[in-house]
This record gives structure tokens, C-alpha cells and sequence, in this order.
């Protein structure tokens, strides 16, 4: 029997989905709204300034809303059909915590270093020479980590991929 001891809930839900080739609900809702809090609080101004022109400032706040609709569309079907990728990869060395702007940066085993954008999954302590269980999606030339579990990990078997991923359209790397 598993301990799962230092993961949450949520955290084994994501491996669960991932492993099986799929983005969690809550992966899934926070790719689809991630350009939106830039995108309000850019318009927040326009709305104020749209209340004071009457009617024709109803329809810009219309087409505004309209335009988050579509957004938030086009985001969601971009990201339902979006491919996983799981990959063991390695931390060269411990990255600093407090320079937290930058990207996260992970090593193959062929020594390819691998740029992740963007972390969705709870930032871990990395260890220099550390190997990792890594699901990740790539999406208009970036790559954005998913989950990431070390594999001296006690419940490090619920990070390994089923039998159901690349039927599910994932990709598996060998190196």
C-alpha cells in the first residue's frame, strides 16, 4: 500500500490523469485561463473610461466580453487536444529559490538541456544529480511542465506512465 505521504490530494489526481496520457481538470482550467488576469487588468481602465460614453461604451464593454469569451474558447480547444509528454530528465544542480523569474531548466540523459516556459505542477526541492519523473505539454514553441516527481520518491510508481499513454497520444522519450 502507497503512503503518499508529503503529496496532496490534488498533486496524485494530476499524476493519475497524467500517466494515463490526460491534463487534469485543474491542469486543463489553468492553461485556459492563464492569459486572462493580464487580459483584465489591462481592461479594467477601458471599462471605466467605456461607462462614460452611454450606450456605445455598452458595446465595447460587449465586444471586451466578447472577446474573453473567445479567448477562453479557442484556449479550451486548443488545449483539449493538446499531446503530453513524460520524459526522465535530470537536475544538473540546485537551482536558486529566490531567483524565481527564472525558467526552469532540466537535463537529459544525452546531456540536452530542456527549457520549461512555464510550472504548473508544486514547486519541489531539487537536488544536484537529481532524476525526475517529468510530464510536460508543448504549445507555441514553449514547453510547460505539468508534474514533476523525483524517482527516489517513496510513491514514485504513481509518476510512471500506464500502458494507455501513448494510446492516449502521449510521448514517451527513451533517452
Amino acid at each position: 500500500m502507497t503512503s503518499f505521504n508529503d503529496l496532496s490530494a490534488d498533486v496524485i489526481k494530476d499524476f493519475q490523469r497524467n500517466r494515463d496520457g490526460r491534463l487534469s481538470s485543474r491542469q486543463w482550467i489553468a492553461l485556459i485561463t492563464e492569459p486572462l488576469s493580464a487580459l483584465l487588468l489591462l481592461s479594467v481602465p477601458l471599462i471605466f473610461l467605456a461607462g462614460r460614453y452611454g450606450p456605445a461604451g455598452r458595446l465595447i464593454v460587449l465586444a471586451l466580453v466578447a472577446a474573453f469569451a473567445i479567448t477562453i474558447a479557442m484556449r479550451a480547444w486548443k488545449f483539449a487536444r493538446v499531446k503530453l509528454s513524460y520524459r526522465v530528465l535530470f537536475a544538473e544542480q540546485v537551482p536558486a529559490r529566490w531567483r524565481f523569474w527564472r525558467r526552469t531548466v532540466l537535463m537529459s540523459k544525452a546531456g540536452e538541456p530542456v527549457r520549461f516556459e512555464r510550472r504548473l505542477g508544486s514547486k519541489r526541492k531539487l537536488k544536484a544529480e537529481q532524476s525526475l519523473h517529468v510530464y510536460y505539454i508543448e504549445s507555441g514553441g514553449r514547453r510547460i511542465m505539468l508534474n514533476m516527481l523525483p524517482r527516489s520518491h517513496p510513491d514514485a510508481e504513481i509518476a510512471e506512465p500506464t500502458s494507455t499513454f501513448e494510446r492516449a497520444g502521449g510521448r514517451l522519450y527513451a533517452d
